[in-house]
């Protein structure tokens, strides 16, 4: 059987299919049971501790640093960074010393019964839909590093809409008019919203829209920042800790948060001896978080735009399954609130926002539920070219974004030429757009270069860096450029 794992940014949550059931990892933390695990660590005379073990030092104050949202490094930071605050570890392998407390803590779960820990976990897991290939790598072998075998990837509102299937079965009845569905995910740090298309058992991805740092994170900043101002504080006055403590209380505060509440209340003196409580007028926070749910309006309207190439209709309310929310972040009130205004009674609330991706995965990875997923490039990767003799640069995209792979989910594409140089320079890179010229823009993400000897003489030879590029004399060499799109997200690369 293999696990759902949905590694969030807040909360991680894990389910397993048994006998037709899909349930979830409950953990006991001092004689209470909890469905998820705090993505969280915390340093403690000299070690790391995660999870809940990180939460309870962080709340306490014992812990002498802290990070709340682990997975927020992946989106900008690389693997191989080292964060001395945390004692040094490297991003890779902080994020596997996490996925190896998380199998610790799945020993002691209500699924451990149903595991065999003497060999690696299989796992279904998630990874954001516009997440970069460098995202995804860290991630996959991280979960290898802590004991998982992945058996399958998917783009978290791919999880989310099966889950919505399963729990909602009339949708995919041969009689609906239901076409596709919209998935607003909106997690602790990032915001994907994916249309997916509804045939039977078989979920397409079509389309989808994303925002690498936007989540419920940043509805806990603009609460910080109101206690900071109700209270005469500076941002320089508090500690990179006291602000992580900080920022725990805010997150506590707002999932506290009631649709009618007038006031969001924040106990300082929780944290801050002799602090008094804070009350924020709950109307002009929401004022302040709505630039946040504009941006991820404004994807919405690009989403709904776009579904014309695929020959849907969306101004037809019939074609529409629903605007699915999932991801801790839409229990912020304000998030239902101005959807609701916009969709209507289209809108539909996950029963479990929090665990529905983790819950889709589960269903994903059981043989049983004859689940068939195609997933869609949600990025472009392209390369740098030299054109006009080398004066300018051309960005070539190898994969863009809605390109379809083959049922056996990998895309592949080639690219041949005749070398004009002694030494090959490929530069690479990611974005989530591209303008009408064809060049990047929006969230961009460059990759290392690489070097390729086109000479015969640099074949076999170190130290490249050092070559000095120069036209190449005699007859050119024929050049083949080889790219895999894998079914993971992965892009691997071959030259020769």
């Amino acid at each position: 059987m293999s696990l759902g794992i949905d590694f969030g940014t807040t909360r991680t949550v894990v389910a397993l299919g048994i006998d037709g059931r899909y349930v979830l990892a409950h953990f006991d933390v001092d004689g209470e049971y909890h469905d998820f695990v705090p993505s969280m660590v915390a340093l403690h005379d000299g070690e790391r501790h995660y999870g809940w073990d990180a939460a309870h030092l962080l709340r306490s104050g014992q812990a002498q640093a802290a990070l709340r949202s682990i997975k927020r490094l992946l989106a900008d930071t690389p693997p191989d960074a080292h964060l001395e605050e945390l004692g040094g570890v490297c991003v890779l392998d902080l994020l596997a010393e996490f996925l190896a407390a998380l199998r610790a803590a799945l020993a002691t779960s209500n699924l451990a019964e149903h595991l065999d820990f003497d060999q690696p976990l299989c796992a279904t897991v998630a990874l954001p839909a516009n997440s970069t290939t460098q995202q995804r790598y860290t991630t996959l072998e991280a979960f290898r590093r802590a004991g998982f075998c992945v058996e399958l990837v998917l783009n978290e509102p791919t999880a989310a809409a099966i889950e919505f299937a399963h729990q909602d079965r009339s949708t995919l009845s041969p009689r609906s008019p239901k076409r596709y569905m919209v998935v607003y995910d909106l997690g602790g740090g990032t915001f994907d919203t994916s249309a997916i298309s509804l045939q039977g058992q078989r979920f397409e991805l079509l389309d989808s829209e994303g925002i690498a740092r936007l989540g419920g994170d940043d509805f806990d900043e603009v609460i910080y920042d109101g206690c900071l101002e109700a209270t005469e504080r500076s941002p320089q006055s508090i500690s990179a800790l006291l602000r992580e403590r900080l920022l725990e209380l805010c997150r506590d505060a707002k999932e506290a948060l009631r649709p009618q509440s007038k006031k969001l209340l924040i106990d300082l003196g929780e944290v801050i001896d002799g602090a008094e409580p804070v009350g924020l007028d709950v109307k002009e926070l929401f004022e302040r978080c709505q630039p946040l749910m504009d941006r991820t309006l404004a994807l919405i309207d690009r989403l709904f735009d776009g579904l014309i190439r695929f020959g849907i209709d969306p101004e037809s309310v019939r074609e529409l399954g629903g605007l699915y929310l999932v991801g801790g972040g839409v229990s912020f009130p304000i998030v239902s609130r101005t959807l609701r205004e916009r969709y209507g009674r289209k809108l539909k609330l996950a029963p479990q926002p929090h665990a529905s991706t983790a819950v889709g995965l589960a269903i994903a990875g059981d043989p049983a539920a004859g689940v068939h997923v195609r997933e869609a490039v949600t990025r472009h990767f392209g390369v740098w070219r030299e054109v006009e003799g080398g004066a300018q640069k051309r960005f070539d995209p190898i994969f863009s974004k809605g390109d379809r792979s083959g049922e056996d989910g990998v895309l592949e594409v080639k690219r041949a030429y005749r070398a004009v140089h002694n030494l090959g320079h490929l530069r690479f890179l990611e974005c989530s757009d591209l303008d009408p010229d064809g060049q990047p823009q929006g969230d961009l993400m460059p990759w290392g270069a690489l070097l390729f000897p086109y000479a015969r003489e640099l074949q076999g030879a170190d130290g490249l860096d050092a070559v000095e590029v120069v036209p190449l004399s005699g007859a050119a060499p024929e050049i083949e450029e080889r790219y895999r799109y894998h079914r993971d997200g992965r892009v691997s690369v071959e030259v020769r």
